[in-house]
Parts: structure tokens; sequence; C-alpha cells
């Protein structure tokens, strides 16, 4: 099987021209699109889980020196509009960015009550809205994720997902003018990023995901050091940025590698002052770059400390980087553009057509961010130290690549399931175990007769 990087070099060599990227300024028959500025770039962030800040803008904002024009979120299909998070943001400034991920597969997005109440309550907010739909889809991990499971035929799942993108937009634009609708795929592999285009008339803004991480899948005999951010943007930069403003939706460096086990400070702040001086200097329709700001190996997630948080040093470069003018500070909008009513039907309290409680849950663990990163089987649906009232839902996240012959998974060294099937989920009822402190965790048997266990998960079941 090809490895991240083998994709990587095949898809920008067969993508990227070898001049310097085309797209500039609008032409003079161009308009801006929605929330596009007519010059410089918003700048955005990811702080929900940095432990430096837990959410929390104004500390954020305080320790860049900077206020920013936009925040993200994760937000599963079914789940409710994230009202109190939205009015977090736009309480201090900011235009809220949700990621909006169908996580059980694109079969059961339709025309729905529900997700015309989820629209209708992004309506009431009467603010700028990015809403980035069903991300990252051209990667391995998009399949699995919105595929809804081993039964989907690859071949049509890229018109499965154009299909979904244009029935959420259409929804939008009926009922939610305040939302800008984003398409972001994954930096790589770039050569299947144009299979999955839902058409300019339902897209407002390109998005990509970008990370420089020191080594592939935590492994140090993957280097990633050749790697240049800036030709992952030039990709997409050149095939979008003449019809659609480019929204660069998550970005991040690694500052802490797992896999070689020592800090990357100076590396990063690289990476990351080559980088944002680009987007200054040469890139002029990159409208919004956002900082994924994440320890995933403290969160137990995957390798890399992304955090601009964890070193003074980091923190000090993109402080430095933002003061600059070109990078703006607030979403530019006219809410007398919403004035018109909105229809009834809600997400929120106990009478709304959410179609599962509020939860952000393992949303992160499928990010690109992680998905892409790990080397090593996970057991997730449990954190070290939870406590547990009920039964235990467990699932399997393995690293690219790895094809499963079974997965045991075991609680306090005993056999509690075993799945071969895909994608890898356990229930194990309460009644089978004692109150009391145990310990979890699932062993892979691959197809090449290896063996590969996840860490041990310590919980207390009450």
């Amino acid at each position: 099987m090809p490895s991240r990087r083998d994709f990587l070099l095949l898809g920008a060599a067969a993508l990227m021209p070898a001049r310097l990227s085309r797209a500039a300024n609008l032409g003079p028959t161009q308009q801006l699109a929605k929330f596009e500025p007519a010059r410089g770039c918003y700048i955005g962030a990811f702080i929900e889980r940095d432990t430096a800040v837990m959410g929390n803008i104004a500390a954020f904002e305080e320790l860049t020196k900077k206020k920013h024009a936009s925040y993200f979120t994760y937000v599963g299909y079914g789940r409710p509009f994230p009202l109190e998070w939205v009015r977090k943001v736009t309480r201090n400034g900011g235009a809220p960015h949700i990621a909006f991920e169908p996580n059980n597969g694109l079969k059961e997005v339709n025309d729905s009550a529900y997700l015309r109440a989820w629209a209708r309550d992004a309506a009431r907010a009467k603010c700028p809205i990015f809403l980035r739909w069903a991300s990252e889809m051209n990667g391995e991990w998009g399949l699995k994720r919105y595929g809804g499971g081993p039964s989907v035929d690859k071949d049509k799942f890229p018109s499965l997902y154009k299909e979904k993108f244009a029935l959420v937009s259409q929804i939008m634009k009926e009922e939610a003018p305040n939302v800008a609708m984003l398409w972001t795929p994954f930096a790589e592999p770039a050569r299947s990023i144009p299979l999955y285009y839902p058409g300019d008339q339902w897209v407002d803004w390109v998005g990509v995901n970008i990370y420089s991480v020191f080594v592939h899948n935590g492994d140090i005999n993957h280097p990633s050091g050749e790697e240049d951010p800036i030709a992952f943007l030039k990709v997409v930069y050149d095939l979008y940025a003449d019809r659609k403003p480019i929204h660069i939706s998550e970005f991040a460096a690694t500052v802490w590698c797992k896999g070689t086990g020592q800090e990357t400070v100076a590396w990063a702040m690289e990476k990351t002052k080559r980088f944002y001086t680009a987007l200054r200097d040469g890139f002029p329709r990159v409208k919004s770059v956002n900082w994924f700001s994440l320890d995933t190996v403290q969160a137990g997630l995957a390798n890399n400390n992304y955090s601009l948080l964890s070193d003074g040093r980091m923190l000090a470069t993109y402080r430095q980087l933002v003061a600059d003018k070109h990078f703006l500070s607030r979403v530019s909008f006219n809410p007398t553009e919403w004035n018109r009513p909105v229809k009834a039907g809600t997400t929120q309290g106990r009478g709304g057509l959410a179609l599962r409680p509020a939860s952000n849950e393992d949303m992160l663990a499928v990010t690109g961010a992680v998905a892409a990163t790990i080397d090593e089987p996970f057991l997730r649906g449990l954190k070290n130290g939870d406590t547990v009232s009920g039964d235990l839902n467990l699932w399997a996240q393995l690293p690219l690549g790895m094809e499963p012959r079974g997965i045991i998974w075991q609680v306090d060294g005993q056999t509690r399931a075993i799945t071969n099937r895909a994608p890898y989920r356990v229930s194990i009822e309460r009644e089978r175990l004692a109150e009391g402190e145990h310990t979890a965790k699932i062993v892979v048997l691959t197809r090449d007769g290896k063996e590969s266990a996840s860490s041990e998960i310590t919980f207390t079941l009450e």
C-alpha cells in the first residue's frame, strides 16, 4: 500500500505547476464571495481542548496579543446546532466556523426536518457562519467516516459525496443566508481532490487542511523535513483560487514529536514563519487561516503536540507573524441582509429535532490531524481515569494501512469480545463487570500474522 508520503509526492507532481501560483487579485468582472474581504486574511483557531485556555477566547487573545476573526469547533451530524458555543464566539466578536461531520455515513443525510431545523437555528444566530461540511473526504479516513461501513462502493463515493454536499448547500441557501459553505479536502492525497469538488454553484469558499509533521505516522524512519506546506497549498490554490477564496481551515506544525521523543520547536517555528509569510506575500486569495492548537499526545489522541501555547518561543513567533496588518481580526458583514423571518423548527431543548444528544466525544479522533498520524492502534470510547456507570461502548482506531484479521477486546486481561469487520465497534454490558477499577485494551491480529496492542486504559466502574 502506498504511504502518505507517496500520495503526497505523486499528487503534487501531477497537479502542481512549476511556476508561481497564477491566481492573484480578482478580475474586473468578478465579485467578492460571501464574507470575503477585499484584501487581507482572516485569522482563526481551534482552542477548545488546549489545556492552557480550554476554549477561553479572551485568554487566548491576551496570550497572542491579537483579536482573531474566527474560531472553529466540530459537530456531528444528528447533534443539535451548537448554540451556546456560537454565542460565546460572537460575544467575543468572532465568526463561528463549524466543521459539521456526518460520521455515521452520508446515506443518513437527507432533506429532513432535522437538517432544516439545524439550518434555521443557524439563521437565528444572525452572524456570519463558515460551515465546513464533511471535510477531508479525499483521505482514506474520509471514506471510513462518511462511507457508512465496509459495503460502500469506493468508485461511487465521490458522486454520493457531491450529491450530499449540494443538498446541504441548497438547504442552507433556502434557510440560512448567513451561512457560507466551505468545502475542505485534506492536503493529501492531492490527486483525488478534484474528484470531490461539488461545483461552483454549491461552494462559497474552498478550503484545505495542512499539517507540518516532523515524522509521518510517528515513525522516525519516515521523516517529513523535506515537505513544504506551501507545496500543499499551491495544489488547491492553483486549482480554485481564480474562482473561490481559499480558506486554510486547519494548519499546525509539530512542536513536540512522540515518534522521536524530542522537542521540535525550532523546526515548527521555521515552518510557521515560512507559511504565514508566504500567505501575505504570494497568495493574495488566501483569505482565512486557522491554527489547530492542541497537544494530541497529552490528549491521548496521536503523536504530535500542535499547541501554540505550550512553548513561549512558538507563541512569540506566532504573535509576531499575526501582528502584521495583513491578518484581519474581524469578519465584515451587513446584518440587515438577514432580517427575514425564520421558519419554525429547532434542534434545541427537549422538543428539538436533534437525532442525537449534544456531544463532541470522539470528534477529534477522526480528523486528519489525528487519523493520518497515529502509528499504533487506539482504544476509543474510554480515557484514562474515566468513571463509567453504564455499558462500555468502545471502538478501535487503526493506523492507515493496517489491515486487521481480527480485533480482541480485553478487560482486565480477559477477552470480552472479538470483531473482524469494520467499523470495529463493540458494546460490553455493564452487568458483565464488577464495580471498581478495571483496565482495557485491544489487540489487533494483522493479516501478516503479527499482533499490535493499544496502550492500556484504566477506568472505574460504579
